[in-house]
């Protein structure tokens, strides 16, 4: 339980550290989503939305003479299948027309265009139904919206009399418009209805009965006998009675047919009004959706682009991106002179964080030597411009002030600095040392005095044509077998491991090697290749210095120390150097 708290406290200190780091992003892709939102709401068209609500009930059967099709009105798909016949192309056609609304620009281009206007929105938990029209003109929205709600009532009844159509046209073929060929005539007394109807078939009973018994009578009496004419007006007035009550179910099924007294289960509630704002666009809530997913898509690509950032930032960079231990970081500072007195004053004051952090990191070197000998130390990187040079100088006084004899040697033979930054001449030093000398005690002549008693310099002199050739001679190790002898530390000012072997010829007369990546600028897959090259030439690395690290480190975690520590130097001016003439390293 406790390590999945502790992941869960990692993965959301990842997440925040994210969100520091790339706040530029994010508020980069914000502004541009919010201002985009903003020049669209201000200069898009109004539209304006008309409704009209319909009533679509559940269908109930009734007893009537038509034969209709069984429909299911209680299952969900009746009311889909109306919301589909809403927006029917047939319908659609049908209002297109009736509206004339090809003279209208907004439906110039045709049905298509009023489908798109169209919206159809079911009411939850209700039979109510929205449909709603969209147009430029409030008017012409309105009247789009009523003229289909009507039509669709209407075509809903019609679709009712379907039926009713063909049958009315077989019962009455000369008074309902024929829908097909004709059939032959149907005897109306076989209808249905009138052939069960209650009160027809006793009157017809009551005929039957006296047809028995004019047949008996007429056995014994004439046709002109008072009984037997008694007995045909009898017959007559039923047969006018069974006439009469026939031609009335007739008229009644007639009226069902046509439709006179059939019922509509679609209604409209609502009919829609001009409206009197626009719809769209919804001002308030497109800036407030636009505020959200650009923020929402600020951060995602944050998160992609730190991701991809292959660069070194903190101790889990060093440590993951590079494979190395970590043995400490240095701020980006400021000096008044590039000088050896203007790095003792950056290293030598009391509230200098520089200081501190290399004292920390001549700790670590010395935990890494695990008891090992690592008496020389050669200062490399991935690249040129990551600040070995500077680590050098540092690394060379922090050793002093313990006491050791220390010699910095500037192992760049192809773009020497360190006789500048110390003030010294450059007649003469390693490149001489190496083209002429017989003996490694020659190299005594060489060395250069510093302000500092325990620390010598041997600079590189005049710039050879030819580097490689001379670091790959054996005067090299003797002269770090005679400067092991005389000195407790020699430190290597060497060159980058890419995209020069220099390095790598060092490193054969090297004890171990310190790694300095520069902050959020060292390619940790580069630096990473670059370590392999080292620990190819059996080499072994001591370690890596996070170098120049900024303001930003802020966003990283790990470097809080150095901000509050730095903070409170900051606020002295005594102890702080002026900008005017400083100079970054």
């Amino acid at each position: 339980m406790a390590e999945s708290d502790a992941e869960l406290d990692i993965d959301l200190r990842h997440y925040l550290q994210v969100l520091s780091r790339r706040r530029w992003i994010i508020l980069s892709v914000f502004v541009v989503t919010v201002l985009s939102s903003a020049l669209y709401v201000a200069t898009a068209r109004p539209v304006f939305s008309s409704t009209a609500m319909v009533l679509i009930e559940k269908e109930q059967r009734s007893q009537s003479y038509r034969e209709e099709p069984v429909i299911e009105a209680t299952a969900d798909d009746y009311y889909q299948t109306q919301y589909k016949l809403l927006k029917s192309r047939s319908l659609l056609k049908k209002v297109y027309e009736t509206l004339q609304l090809s003279k209208e620009p907004d439906f110039a281009r045709g049905v298509g265009a009023l489908e798109a206007a169209v919206l159809i929105n079911p009411i939850r938990r209700s039979r109510l139904v929205n449909v709603t029209a969209e147009s430029y003109s409030p008017e012409l929205a309105c009247r789009v919206a009523n003229a289909l709600s009507t039509a669709y009532v209407e075509q809903n009844l019609e679709s009712k009399l379907f039926i009713s159509k063909d049958v009315l046209q077989a019962l009455f073929p000369d008074q309902a418009p024929a829908m097909g060929q004709p059939g032959r005539p149907i005897e109306l007394d076989t209808l249905p209805a009138v052939v069960q109807s209650p009160l027809i078939q006793n009157l017809k009973g009551l005929y039957a009965n006296l047809e028995t018994k004019l047949g008996d009578l007429s056995r014994r009496y004439t046709p002109e006998h008072p009984e037997m004419l008694r007995l045909k007006s009898q017959m007559d007035a039923l047969r006018s009675r069974i006439r009469d009550e026939t031609d009335k179910i007739v008229k009644g099924v007639k009226a069902d047919l046509s439709g006179q007294l059939l019922g509509n289960n679609i209604r409209i509630v609502d009919p829609a009004e001009v409206p009197r704002s626009p719809s769209k666009p919804r001002k308030l809530r497109t800036l407030l959706i636009a505020a959200i997913l650009g923020l929402l898509g600020g951060y995602l690509l944050a998160l992609g682009v730190d991701a991809l950032d292959q660069t070194v930032h903190t101790q889990e960079d060093v440590e993951s991106k590079v494979g190395l231990p970590f043995l400490g970081s240095i701020p980006r500072v400021q000096f008044s002179a590039d000088s050896a007195e203007g790095y003792s004053q950056l290293l030598a004051g009391p509230k200098s964080f520089a200081g501190e952090s290399l004292k920390n990191i001549r700790t670590m070197i010395g935990f890494a030597a695990a008891g090992k000998e690592m008496r020389s130390l050669l200062i490399t990187s991935t690249a040129q411009g990551e600040g070995k040079t500077f680590i050098a100088i540092s690394l060379a006084m922090v050793f002093s002030q313990l006491g050791e004899r220390v010699l910095l040697i500037e192992g760049d033979l192809r773009r020497p600095n360190l006789h500048k930054r110390f003030g010294l001449p450059k007649e003469k030093g390693l490149s001489h040392f190496l083209a002429y000398s017989r003996s490694p005690e020659e190299a005594g002549s060489l060395i250069q005095k510093t302000p500092d008693s325990t620390l010598d310099l041997l600079i590189c002199g005049h710039i050879p044509p030819n580097p490689a050739e001379l670091l790959s001679t054996p005067k090299l190790s003797g002269l770090m077998a005679w400067a092991e002898s005389r000195y407790d530390r020699i430190i290597v000012d060497g060159t980058p491991v890419f995209p020069i072997t220099d390095a790598l010829l060092w490193s054969r007369h090297c004890d171990a090697a310190v790694f300095v990546l520069k902050f959020g600028s060292t390619n940790g897959t580069l630096a990473c290749r670059a370590k392999e090259k080292l620990a190819e030439s059996g080499l072994k690395v001591a370690g890596a210095i996070v170098n120049r690290v900024t303001a930003k480190a802020r966003a990283y975690g790990d470097y809080y120390y150095y901000y509050y520590y730095y903070s409170d130097y900051a606020k002295e001016p005594k102890d702080r150097l002026t900008p005017e003439n400083a100079k970054q390293v």
